[in-house]
């Protein structure tokens, strides 16, 4: 069962792009003329490391950029939007802001799970309760997150 966006956002002035949002990942859809031009590009959050915003000017659009460590596709990752959707793209921003921090959080803790796993496996192994090849298999299993 294909995940489904918890929330949606419709940029329709300016640069006729959809984003959809998942629980690890954001999807941007920039609409073509006809539905095969449609460019579509999909972010997980641990790969976000800022968003940038240009507010619109009294003739100028405004920008959103969402910057990752691959920095090729940062048009994919451009949505342009009018004076009118402002506060449509503030809301975008903000929730993406959450997410991340979410995301973060959620590594960290994660990564103090596994220290104390490792912790407690190494003191089993130097007990001798558990032998060289049980140790490295769990320790494994834990690197590899199963």
């Amino acid at each position: 069962m294909a995940e489904r966006a918890y929330k949606e956002f419709l940029f329709k002035k300016s640069s006729k792009t959809t984003v959809y949002l998942y629980q690890s990942t954001i999807e941007i859809i920039h609409h073509g003329l006809v539905t095969k031009f449609d460019q579509t590009r999909i972010i997980p959050y641990k790969h976000i490391e800022e968003i940038q915003m240009k507010k619109p000017g009294v003739t100028s659009k405004g920008v959103l950029v969402i910057r990752t460590h691959n920095q090729e596709d940062l048009k994919k990752n451009t949505i342009v939007f009018s004076k009118n959707e402002r506060e449509l793209a503030i809301e975008l921003k903000e929730v993406i802001e959450g997410k991340i921090v979410d995301v973060k959080e959620l590594r960290a803790n994660f990564a103090v799970d596994n220290f104390e796993k490792l912790k407690k496996l190494k003191e089993l192994h130097d007990l001798d309760i558990l032998t060289e090849d049980e140790y490295l298999d769990q320790k494994e299993r834990i690197l590899e997150g199963s």
